[in-house]
């Protein structure tokens, strides 16, 4: 037996031993195990998820995790009866988010209602676990409804009074609130890697109840009550010390919101409802005349993105950080031959940021990855949004915001700059437009002709014909 799979034989055998201790400290405290079915219904109150068809209800989607060559992940529609639970309680790897969903799949395009404010603490031992539970005790943190011991960690599960309605103008807020609470919740008293912290966004999906853990059949997915509470979105934030995330968007009333109720839009628009309700297709894009009927980007940004990974992905943000190269690839019209080189090219570096010998990256991973481009490319390329490839890779990306300079200050600079580049004006006339749409593009590789025009202060027709 090599060094290695000593090394890793202990390190698996130190979390088994850990998992059992946190589970005899839970029972010592009088904390009791609660059912997969009596955790859902709780979180999923009876009359909460669709009870008969087109009753304007979501589902709770569950999905079945399955590796590269070792079966087919599917998505499995669970309704108000909790029959279908079954699918996935006692799974090698099944995931359920705290939502209810329009459709028959896991998109945020079809997320309904958020039931629950759920932090995932990840390499948590018995002493951590310990000092959680004394916090949660003495009111240092916010107690949970439930604690999930999910194998190397715990998930705090912090119930809604009220289901949130997850119209897309309340997405970033609900996204700096879980940031600001995981980052609350995540530190050196409840983890044993404080400085690593897994931030994840308002759709993660988290080990079922009742399913395998990392550390395998024998180490469930447990749950355990701590208490009756419910929260607002206030008291969460109310016990963030300075939390200055502003929560005034959440009762905005959401824009273009439509007065037609989903029964009334059955009989309608029977193709929309069968394509996006039924079949849970996402939205279409409007088709363009470039390539594929999505719009063709600046190979720049691919080339940005190829830095990001060697300088900003991290572990647990590795094989999303493939999908994202595949994703920019097809939106500036790369070849699959060269994505997939470069794809390769990046297995040593990822590989190279291995924090836990039972996480390494491998060639299957990055070949996993890849199926992507055998799927939808359209879809891939319009789906993976810059919020998406946040979440997924941990890696921040700004949106284009003139730097945060005023328009009229930022045009100002931008003229300063083309005086000094062309004393002598050389660019008087047409070649004006051309050269200003040129140097946008060069300032902003991410950018969208949108955003050229509005800053730029050109007409739509001037930007589109000297986009490169």
């Amino acid at each position: 037996m090599s060094k290695y799979q000593r090394r890793r034989d202990k390190r698996r055998y130190e979390w088994k031993s850990a998992y059992r201790g946190k589970e005899a400290l839970m029972l010592e405290r009088g904390y009791l195990e609660v059912s997969p079915y009596g955790f859902y219904r709780e979180l999923f109150p009876a009359g909460s998820l669709q009870q008969e068809p087109e009753d304007g209800k979501g589902n709770i989607i569950a999905t079945q995790i399955r590796p590269s060559g070792k079966g087919r992940t599917r998505q499995w529609v669970i309704d108000d009866s909790l029959k279908m639970l079954d699918k996935v309680i006692g799974d090698r790897f099944g995931l359920i988010p705290p939502i209810s969903f329009y459709g028959k799949t896991h998109t945020k395009e079809n997320a309904h209602e958020l039931f629950a404010m759920v932090i995932d603490v990840d390499y948590v031992g018995k002493q951590q676990l310990k000092n959680l539970l004394k916090q949660f005790g003495n009111g240092v943190q916010l107690r949970p409804t439930y604690l999930v011991s999910s194998g190397k960690g715990v998930h705090l599960y912090y119930f809604l009074q009220e289901p949130v309605q997850l119209y897309r103008n309340r997405e970033k807020v609900l996204a700096e609130l879980k940031e600001a609470f995981i980052r609350r919740l995540w530190n050196d008293t409840s983890s044993i890697r404080p400085d690593s912290p897994d931030i994840t966004g308002i759709y993660q999906g988290f080990r079922c109840v009742g399913s395998q853990s990392k550390l395998g059949a024998d180490f469930p997915v447990k749950a355990y009550k701590l208490s009756e509470n419910r929260y607002t979105l206030e008291d969460i934030k109310a016990s963030i010390p300075s939390c200055k995330v502003d929560l005034a968007p959440l009762y905005e009333k959401p824009r273009r919101k439509s007065t037609v109720t989903l029964e009334e839009a059955k009989e309608l628009y029977p193709e929309w409802y069968e394509k996006r309700i039924v079949q849970g297709e996402p939205k279409q894009k409007k088709k363009s005349k470039k390539q594929g009927g999505t719009w063709v980007c600046n190979e720049a940004l691919y080339e940005w993105w190829k830095r990001k990974i060697t300088e900003e992905v991290k572990a647990g943000g590795r094989y999303f950080s493939i999908m994202a190269l595949c994703s920019y690839g097809l939106k500036c019209g790369i070849s699959e031959q060269k994505i997939r080189r470069d794809a390769y090219a990046f297995l040593e570096h990822l590989e190279s940021l291995t924090e836990d010998e039972d996480n390494h990256f491998s060639r299957a991973d990055v070949k996993d990855a890849l199926r992507a481009l055998k799927g939808d490319r359209k879809r891939l390329s319009t789906i993976a949004s810059r919020e998406w490839i946040e979440d997924n890779t941990k890696v921040t990306i700004p949106a284009n915001k003139r730097n945060y300079r005023k328009q009229e200050v930022h045009l100002a600079r931008a003229r300063a700059v083309q005086d000094i580049d062309y004393p002598n004006h050389e660019w008087a006339g047409r070649p004006n437009a051309e050269q200003t749409v040129r140097e946008w593009q060069e300032s902003h590789p991410a950018g969208k002709k949108a955003d050229c025009i509005r800053e730029t202060g050109l007409s739509k027709p001037t930007v589109y014909k000297w986009w490169k």
